[in-house]
């Protein structure tokens, strides 16, 4: 037994063969310290791509026409000479029956001459995307709009058998009576196009209010508290000039809201 013992002898292990582990090693560790020096340099660049072309998405989004040509339908000093161009219209703020703004025809309605040339500029870059945006409404008189006032309240009132107090409750919420409706400002636009649904949930309507502001028009009635209890309508635009508006859809103000700011100023 004690000879076997001696006969066993401890086996050499080549200094080749331990250097070369020892490369490995040394090998691996130094490809795990540049991963880790490389990987954040990765997901930093990672980030950087992502974030131009989400931004180059937003601008796509955003705007989805080209740059409006510097002067050809920017803001006026003529605004000031229009005496309703800041001025809401409604219960508290009638207009009187004898106010007739100057308009000028365009796209087949009347409307203030300062908005004519951005109105048409909207409806033919929308039809250029696809949407035939059609204008109905623009200017309308105090006789007029007491005229279809009226109307409105005797067919509510036929169709619903209903007091003409509820009547009048209801319809003032979409139709103003004669005096309180804005279109007699001729700054505002009764815009759609031709659907089987709503307009509001069209693909030009989406179009319509993402881009309005660059030809400074803003939707009048949107879906929060309006002057005046009138209700929302994804039809109704009003003119405010291309500045005005950026600074309403900044501030998230309807044009109530903003009167009130410019005012406070």
């Amino acid at each position: 037994m004690s000879r076997n013992l001696r006969n066993l002898k401890p086996k050499k292990i080549e200094r080749g063969a331990f250097e070369e582990q020892k490369k490995r090693e040394e090998n691996k560790a130094e490809t795990q310290r540049a991963l880790l020096f490389i990987l954040p340099l990765i997901m930093l660049a990672v980030l950087v791509v992502g974030i131009f072309f989400g931004y180059k998405f937003y601008q796509s989004t955003v705007s989805d026409h080209d740059p409006i040509a510097p002067g050809e339908i920017r803001d006026s000093a003529d605004y000031a000479q229009n005496p309703l161009f800041y001025r809401a219209v409604n219960s508290a703020l009638p207009l009187k029956e004898d106010v007739k703004p100057e308009t000028v025809e365009s796209c087949g309605i009347e409307i203030a001459p300062e908005a004519a040339k951005p109105l048409e500029k909207l409806v033919s870059d929308g039809a250029e995307h696809g949407y035939e945006f059609l204008v109905q409404e623009g200017y309308i008189s105090f006789e007029e709009q007491k005229e279809k006032y009226a109307k409105a309240v005797k067919d509510y009132r036929k169709k619903n058998e209903s007091s003409l107090v509820m009547a009048e409750a209801k319809i003032k919420r979409t139709l103003p009576p004669a005096g309180e409706s804005e279109q007699q400002t001729g700054l505002l636009v009764y815009l759609t196009v031709r659907t089987d649904g709503t307009f509001a949930e069209t693909p030009a309507y989406s179009w319509l209010v993402r881009n309005c502001v660059d030809y400074g028009f803003i939707l009048r009635y949107p879906e929060k508290e309006n002057v005046g209890g009138y209700a929302y309508s994804s039809h109704l635009f009003r003119f405010v000039g291309v500045e005005n508006a950026y600074k309403m859809r900044a501030l998230d103000m309807n044009f109530d809201e903003y009167l009130a700011y410019l005012a406070a100023q």
